[in-house]
Formats: structure tokens, sequence, C-alpha cells
């Protein structure tokens, strides 16, 4: 009898795993940035809030998109010796760009403290010094461990990292000591496990060592360059706004900007199943399966805008409560903002370069960052002057409007598939309308059923918020558990 082995390693038991650990990760960093928004002042936060902002344009520039090759050449490796020699090339190269960044943001620490007008920033030069080298080196490994398909040892990495981070404040706050030495006992955590990442790579590849190979670097830039130049322009899009706030506005009017354009992490869900999923794709189009690879992916669209769309529109509803629950009515203000921000969330039900960048295409990708980040500087002016503080937000909500057009645009040039197949139109209809119609529905129950007299508003949008999900689950299983179903099979 001929007995069939089954692997454990689906599209949708990876995801889930991975999922699983961002959720956890997830809940223990929003606790974090609940503490940190409630202990400390919002001159504190701020500042912490301009230092991440920094850090993150810098490593963009010079990271040159190294980390998007990992799952593309590392998913095409024939053999172990060849997936070792490829990360003895790219830990030895992007340790020595993150060094270098970190050079960079030393020499520029006067222009940083300048442009922001927050000579607090000169007590943590160390900070920016050495942080954009574990947050590199951090960034690497979701990426290794999913293609080595080491799925649980990636989660228990993610939530002993976030658990010892959510430590450190509570040791802090014990001990009643500063900011100064939160940051500190921050940069150790971050450095501690980032050598945890060199041991935990070293031991699947067998060996990495110190390797400048000229022909494999040049492969690689080849590929992650445009990845790269997209990279920049995507975080400068990303960024532009709280660069533009913080160029008009006060460091505590930034703290507030920065909690209310805070993406609600529930795009975990995506990241996580384009993670596994990329993988898969490039095997298909290798195989010039583009069908299979465009089924595949539409079905990862669905599932998860099915997901997203339900938490968007119920947190557009209900901003006012989950501002304040997350961090303190002192962030309140920033409610308009984070309105907006909600909706953005619709947008990250995918990767929508998921195709090119599994076809090597990379230069649409750049194309699609560059028309991002031209439309968010101009609007970003145009929108601040003539909406005020809610200005820039609203711009980011165009530009990622239409940098997923032109990328849909450029998939369909690409594979030669027509525009009204590339993406499943008529569910992502579906779904918004449905989810419009219990935010309106539940909105009206609000106002209608006087539960905060007796709860107090927060608990009252939460048992509200309950509810809808529970008959928006009803509604939906069944199309929820078809699409799972296809994922797994995929």
């Amino acid at each position: 009898m001929k007995i069939i082995s089954v692997s454990k390693h689906t599209i949708m038991n990876d995801a889930v795993k991975l999922t699983m650990s961002k959720i956890i990760a997830f809940m223990i960093s929003l606790i974090t940035a609940m503490l940190l928004s409630r202990f400390r002042t919002l001159k504190e936060y701020g500042t912490y809030s301009q230092i991440i902002l920094v850090m993150n344009l810098t490593i963009s520039i010079f990271m040159m998109g190294l980390p998007n090759s990992i799952n593309f050449f590392l998913a095409r490796a024939e053999d172990g010796k060849e997936k070792g020699r490829f990360l003895s090339v790219y830990y030895s190269l992007s340790t020595i760009l993150s060094f270098f960044t970190g050079l960079i943001l030393i020499i520029s620490a006067p222009l940083i403290v300048d442009y922001f007008n927050n000579p607090f920033i000169k007590n943590f030069i160390y900070v920016l010094a050495i942080l954009p080298w574990t947050k590199i080196i951090l960034s690497s490994i979701d990426n290794i461990l999913i293609v080595y398909k080491k799925t649980t040892c990636l989660m228990v990495f993610r939530i002993l990292n976030s658990m010892f981070l959510l430590l450190i404040i509570w040791i802090v706050e014990v001990f009643n000591w500063g900011f100064g030495m939160y940051m500190f006992l921050f940069l150790i955590v971050e450095v501690v496990f980032t050598f945890i990442v060199y041991i935990i790579v070293k031991n699947m590849a067998g060996k990495i060592k110190i390797c400048f190979d000229n022909k494999m670097i040049k492969t690689i830039l080849k590929f992650s360059l445009p990845i790269g130049l997209g990279n920049i322009a995507g975080t400068l899009k990303a960024q532009l706004d709280k660069l533009v706030i913080a160029g008009f506005y006060d460091t505590e009017q930034l703290a507030i900007y920065t909690n209310a354009a805070r993406e609600m992490p529930i795009t975990f869900i995506v990241s996580s199943i384009t993670a596994v999923l990329m993988p898969r794709i490039v095997c298909l189009l290798k195989k010039e399966d583009k069908y299979n690879a465009i089924r595949l992916w539409s079905d990862s669209i669905s599932f998860s805008y099915l997901i997203i769309c339900f938490f968007s529109i119920g947190i557009f509803t209900y901003a006012p409560e989950v501002m304040t629950l997350l961090y303190s009515e002192k962030y309140v203000s920033g409610v308009p903002v984070f309105r907006v921000y909600s909706l953005v969330l619709l947008f990250r039900c995918t990767y929508f370069g998921i195709i090119l960048n599994s076809a090597g295409k990379t230069r649409a990708i750049l194309h699609s960052s560059a028309l991002a980040l031209v439309s968010n500087i101009i609007l970003n002016f145009i929108f601040y002057y003539l909406f005020g503080f809610i200005g820039p937000a609203i711009a980011t909500l165009v530009a990622t409007l239409l940098s997923a057009t032109y990328l849909l645009y450029a998939t369909t040039k690409t594979i030669k598939i027509p525009f009204k197949n590339i993406f499943p139109w008529k569910k992502i209809l579906y779904i918004t309308a449905l989810n419009i119609g219990f935010g309106i529905a539940f909105s009206l129950f609000k106002q209608l059923i006087p539960l905060e007299q007796t709860f107090g508003e927060v608990i009252e949008s939460i048992i509200l918020g309950l509810i809808w999900g529970f008959v928006y689950i009803l509604l939906t299983f069944k199309f929820m558990r078809t699409k799972w179903q296809a994922l797994n099979k995929g």
C-alpha cells in the first residue's frame, strides 16, 4: 500500500503560524505603544518618533533594496551550498552597509537637530549610530526562516523580541528611570537579538563567512537596485507627511500626528500570506504558469480584503474610542488623521507588485514608487494649505491609490492578462459595500442605544464592535472557507 505524505507547509498553514506570531507580537507592541504614550511626555515620544523617522529614511536610501533579494535568490537556489554562498554575501554586504548608514547619521546629527528644532536628539546620537545595523539585520530573519520553512522558529523569535521590548518599559517604570535609560535598554535588546539572527542563519546554512563575491554582488544589485530605488521613493512617500508636519509644527504636534498616522498592524495577515505566497508565485512564473499564479494571487486578495475591510471600516466608525483606548485622550485631536489612515488600510490587502517582483520585473515597481512619491510631494503641500493638519494624510491616501493602479496596469502589460481579470474587482466591491452598510448601521446603533451611560464610550464601542464582527463572520464564513481551501490547494 502506497503511503502519501502531505506536506505541512501549505500556504495557509505557514501563513497561520506567521499570523499568530504577528498577532501576539502586535498585541505586545500595542501595549508597548500604549505604555510609552501614557508614561512618556509628548516631547519624549515626539523625540522617539523623530529618531525612528530619520532612521527609516536613511536605511531605505543606503540598503539599496537588499532585503528584497532574499526571497528571490533563496527560493531559486538549487541546493544548500548555493544558499549558503548567497547568505554569506548578503550578510557581509548588508553588515558593511548598515554600519555605513550609522556613520552617515552621526555626521548628519547637527542637520537633524536643526530640522526638527529639537536639541534633545543630541542625547541619542549613539542610538542613531547603532540602531540601523540592528534594524537591517533583524528585518532579514523573516524571509530567511520562511524560505527554510522554519515558521515556528520565526514565531518564537518575534514573540521573544517583542516581550523583551515590553519588559524594559516595565523595568524603567518600576525603578523610575528616565527616557534616556529606556532608549539605552531598548538598544541593548535590539543588539542582542541581532547577534541571535547571525547565529540562527549560521546554524541553518551550515556555515556563513565574510564573502564579497563580485559576480554575485552584481547579480544581487541588478535585481535589488530598482526595488531599492522604489523603496526609497516608497519610504519617502510613507514618511513625507510626517516630514511636512515636523517642518510646520512642534515636537508635541508631531507626536500626536505620528500616533494618528500609525497604520493599525492588521496588515500582518497580508504580510504573512504574501511572505509564504511569493516563493510559490516565483516558482509558478519560472514554469510560465501565469494563470495559476494570478488565480493564487486573486484568492489571497479576496481572503485578505475580507478581513482588512472589516477592521478598516470599524476603526473609521469608532475612531475616537480607538485612539483613546490605544494612546489616551491627549492624542484624540488626531482623530481626523487617524480616520484617513484607516482608509489607507484598504490598499494593504495585498502587495500590488508581487507578480512583477516574482517575475524579476522590478523596474515597474521603481516607476510606481516614483509616481507615488512625486504625486505625494505635490499633493502634500497643496492639501496642507487647503486642509491644514489633515492635508498630508489625504495626500498619502490619494498617492497610494495612484501607485496601486499603476502596478496593476504594469502587471497586465507584463503577463498579457486583461486589466479586468488581473484583480477580483466584483468581490472587492461586494465586500466594501457590505462593510460600509455595517458601518452606517452600527454608527446609528451607537447613537440610538445609550450604552455609554452605563459602560462608557470605549466599552460601548467594543461591545458594538464584537456584535458587528460576530454577524459579519456568520455572513462571510462560507466565502472565507472557500478561499482558505483554494489557497491551501495552491
